[in-house]
């Protein structure tokens, strides 16, 4: 029982985390949020990772997938992620993640001669129905910064599904090192090496004003907070699920962000986003279900 609270307590945690992230990713940036927010993970792991480091397990392989990992799923794959977040809004964020699923299969069938089975691929078809349904009949809501979309429409959509197929990418990536070794340990070799590649690619990004935005410090310490939230408590939350319940039942139990981030905004906007909304989050985490078969790693450690 343990377990599924944890499994649905990280799902609610990672809503709250986009539903927070929202108007602090449209202060900094896309790219500058998604750097802050890797430093603080870097320094508040910091300490486990001395004291459960073993570097046995890291061979010339491992690092090169972790490179390319850092690269496509978090340097890219995360930027897409806070263009998406600043256009369409944490409710569609959450919905086009989800692409990820029919991503993975597609990528697992070419590269890990994965076969999906009729279950899998009707799985495919509710999310990309779901999505249509919650993204294009979903209300209008006057004056709500965080359902309502910002700029291109296009752009938010084309960064959401850039983003699942990052993801997916980093999922088939990972999937050595994972087996390997400490998850943690690999996600936080991951992490620094998105991070050192991202700092020093600054240099290369004109009119950048990440310092000029980090002398608010009050939001500068809430972006490292959430990136903590998202990765710390969120993750550790589902890993300690998976050790201690049923691995399909948890992936189940932590996919159901879709529709768990419509009542949480009801609560926090008074705005409810509309039945159609709650109908296409229902079936793209009924879609989601179908993803709990499949072998391969199926969360983002970070």
């Amino acid at each position: 029982m343990i377990g599924y609270i944890l499994a649905i307590g990280a799902a609610a945690t990672w809503s709250m985390v986009a539903l927070s992230a929202t108007r602090i990713v449209r202060y900094f940036g896309s790219y500058n949020y998604n750097l802050l927010r890797l430093l603080g993970i870097i320094v508040l792991f910091l300490p486990y990772v001395i004291f459960n480091w073993d570097p046995i397990y890291f061979d010339k392989s491992i690092f090169i997938a972790i490179f390319l990992s850092s690269v496509v799923g978090i340097i890219i794959g995360d930027t897409f992620l806070f263009i998406c977040l600043k256009r369409l809004g944490p409710r569609r964020q959450a919905l086009l993640f989800s692409l990820q699923i029919p991503f993975t299969i597609i990528l697992a069938e070419i590269f890990l001669q994965t076969l999906p089975s009729m279950i899998e691929l009707i799985g495919c078809c509710l999310i990309f129905f779901g999505i249509i349904v919650a993204i294009q009949f979903n209300r209008t809501i006057p004056d709500d910064d965080l359902e309502n979309i910002q700029g291109n429409k296009y752009v938010g959509l084309f960064a959401g599904a850039g983003l699942a197929l990052c993801q997916a990418i980093g999922i088939i990536l990972m999937k050595p090192a994972l087996e390997a070794t400490d998850p943690i340990i690999v996600s936080y070799v991951r992490v620094v090496t998105a991070a050192v590649l991202m700092f020093f690619s600054l240099g290369f990004l004109k009119n950048n004003n990440l310092l000029e935005k980090m002398k608010d410090v009050k939001k500068t310490l809430y972006s490292i907070f959430l990136g903590f939230m998202g990765m710390g408590v969120g993750m550790t939350m589902l890993i300690i699920a998976l050790k201690n319940s049923d691995p399909g039942i948890i992936s189940t139990l932590s996919s159901m962000m879709p529709i768990m981030i419509i009542p949480i905004l009801w609560i926090v906007t008074k705005n409810y986003a509309g039945h159609l909304a709650v109908i296409g989050a229902t079936l793209t985490c009924f879609g989601a279900v179908s993803y709990t078969h499949l072998t391969l790693p199926t969360k983002r450690i970070v």
